[in-house]
């Protein structure tokens, strides 16, 4: 709607405080703008590797009925994930992106006058989504290292808080909480708040790391988002899924479209599962390699590196100018990365790890941006 419209009063008010999403430039777009050939792209941290061949096999033979209505209830791959996770299927909801069901749980749970609690930086979703439903945020600061400091979020609780967001791996940072000192957290929680645990760079944790489907085994009040975007390399099927209590799920059912979940989406989904123990195990341990080389390489050019364990780092600079004007210099290089301003780093860029060869890419064009954005002062 034009800002000027009489259709503007329709809107809502808590609308009015929300910023739609802002995703990573795609690569045509910087081609036509820019007139580049060669553009690689590092911004939304997608899967450097195609999907499995078992998933793309499975696309293609779902492709001949897409005539039809997928499964509404995603039926196949809630018992896929309930083999894979060990959990009761009827915990499990996959929807269209973790994103959407961020959305619908926020719509579910939250009325006007609640809270969500989360530490920021992190997933603006978390943020866009309380503030549809014109509920507050409870804002707590990060832990040094860039992962979510839980006893500063425990502090922000408050009585009308709702829902308690832990982002582990956090998104933009990278850095995630440990095991334990997420045991300590759920086991503090006031009754009244049910936690969140967005997992969705769960994958690239490393050994030892949390994994918050287990409170859901032991049948806790919890939910867990996962998704099939990043690791499973499904980022344009739109496919994850929550994994919560049945009561809950029940109520979210209510407000979900019939049809989220595609049938193309859901079939790759099943197929990515049973190959989960092939090509995507020796696909994270190449991400994390490559990870500690990116981040070495940019180290040693004088930028600071914040740890990460998720497929991305984020870069800090002096200011948010000085990130802008790096942005814009590898953009005309032809390397699209994230500005992470809208994570609440204005200060960062996040990128993704690539291809060995992107990431060399990568390394080269950013010593010449750092040169263009000196000159450009």
């Amino acid at each position: 709607m034009e800002a000027d419209s009489p259709l503007t009063n329709l809107a809502r008010a808590a609308l009015a405080g929300v910023a739609p999403y802002e995703p990573g430039r795609p690569i045509d777009d910087v081609r036509r703008e820019l007139g580049i050939e060669h553009v690689i792209k590092l911004a939304s941290n997608e899967g450097p590797y195609p999907p499995a061949p078992a998933a793309l096999e499975a696309m293609a033979a779902a492709a001949a009925d897409v005539r039809l209505y997928p499964d509404s209830g995603a039926w196949h791959l809630r018992d896929a994930l309930s083999d894979h996770l060990a959990v009761p299927a009827e915990w499990i909801l996959p929807g269209n992106g973790v994103d959407s069901l961020i959305k619908l749980l926020c719509l579910s749970v939250l009325d006007p006058g609640d809270d969500l609690a989360v530490c920021w930086p992190s997933f603006v979703s978390w943020r866009q989504g309380a503030a549809m439903m014109g509920a507050a945020i409870a804002e707590a600061e990060l832990a040094p290292d860039g992962s979510f400091d839980l006893d500063r979020l425990r502090e922000a609780i408050g009585p009308r808080t709702k829902l308690a967001v832990v982002v582990s791996p956090n998104n933009p940072t990278g850095a995630a909480v440990g095991r334990a000192a997420l045991d300590d957290f759920l086991g503090t929680l006031p009754e009244h708040v049910l936690p969140v645990i967005d997992e969705a760079y769960f994958e690239y944790l490393p050994e030892g790391g949390h994994d918050a489907v287990r409170y859901a085994r032991e049948g806790r009040s919890i939910v867990v988002m996962r998704t099939f975007s990043k690791a499973y390399a499904l980022a344009g099927l739109r496919v994850g899924y929550m994994v919560a209590p049945p009561s809950l799920l029940g109520v979210v059912s209510r407000v979900r479209n019939a049809f989220d979940v595609n049938a193309i989406a859901q079939a790759a989904a099943i197929a990515s599962l049973r190959d989960a123990d092939g090509v995507l195990r020796e696909r994270l341990d190449e991400v994390a390699r490559e990870r500690v080389r990116v981040a070495a390489g940019l180290v040693s050019q004088g930028l600071e590196v914040l740890p990460s364990t998720a497929n991305f780092v984020l870069v800090r600079f002096a200011s948010p100018a000085a990130a802008q004007a790096v942005n814009r210099a590898l953009l005309h290089r032809g390397v699209i990365v994230r500005p992470a301003g809208p994570f609440g780093a204005p200060e960062s860029l996040r990128i993704t790890i690539g291809l060995p060869s992107e990431n060399d890419e990568l390394l080269a064009q950013m010593a010449g941006a750092l040169v263009d954005a000196a000159a450009s002062d």
